[in-house]
């Protein structure tokens, strides 16, 4: 499968590379998405550059969201996921192959159904930008009738300063 990679941590320029790589297989659990779009996000370009964390593995494929349609299954997932359009969440959390590829294997419950009016687009952008959005509104102890802001245009989800000290507690 073709897929962008580096193997070493720097600027995008100096160590992506997009080249052949070995297409996924699913283990038991997982399924295999065959990829249409992948999500970067902020957390995505600061591992690769070695601003969070060093490179973990010999080789990374980078991103952690993404969209796609559901290939493979491994033993445990019925077959009847097969041909299920999904998003993807954290395809790159402490493993070395991210979305940024064909294909992504990964445990079956980081495959989320997409409704069928969301385009792969879109279903690229939920993974990471909106489980912060709801891990805000879980902080802020949301109820009926409260208005809450959850902004992150600049990848930076809920970094205003709070008086409430359930949520001043947290931050």
């Amino acid at each position: 499968m073709r897929a962008a990679y580096y193997e070493t941590n720097g600027a995008a320029g100096d160590v992506l590379k997009v080249g052949e790589v070995e297409t996924p297989k699913p283990g038991a659990g997982e399924v295999r998405v065959r990829l249409a779009t992948s999500g970067v996000n902020p957390s995505d370009v600061k591992s690769r550059a070695g601003l969070t964390r060093k490179i973990a593995f010999p080789r990374v494929i980078p991103h952690s969201d993404g969209a796609g349609e559901i290939d493979q299954v491994g033993d445990g997932v019925p077959a009847s996921r097969i041909g299920e359009r999904v998003w993807i969440w954290n395809g790159a959390w402490k493993r070395p192959f991210g979305t940024a590829a064909d294909y992504i294997a990964l445990p079956s419950e980081q495959a989320v159904k997409l409704p069928d009016n969301a385009s792969m687009e879109a279903g690229a952008t939920l993974g990471i930008p909106a489980f912060t959005g709801w891990q805000v509104v879980e902080l802020a102890a949301a109820a009926a009738g409260m208005t809450l802001l959850v902004h992150g245009g600049a990848g930076a989800s809920g970094i205003t300063r709070s008086s409430s000290p359930r949520c001043a507690a947290r931050a």
